[in-house]
């Protein structure tokens, strides 16, 4: 499993354009609905424990499969 800052600065990036348009329906709508730093940084950390999760379910199965066949 190959987990490092480049996955996690992938989410931060995902996170910061939807932040930008959410900026823009804002200003839209006239109605602040965009998120703070803070926001974007708790999202992309959840992001990427959820891949991290799922990367080591993976490695875990087929680890069990290779013990077990």
């Amino acid at each position: 499993m190959n987990l490092n800052a480049k996955k996690l600065n992938e989410f931060l990036e995902i996170q910061r354009e939807r932040q930008l348009a959410m900026e823009e329906l804002s200003k839209l709508i006239g109605v602040d609905i965009s998120f703070s730093e803070e926001e974007i940084i708790k999202n992309a950390n959840e992001e990427f424990i959820k891949y991290v999760e799922k990367e080591i379910e993976k490695e875990v199965s087929l680890l069990m499969k290779s013990l077990f066949s």
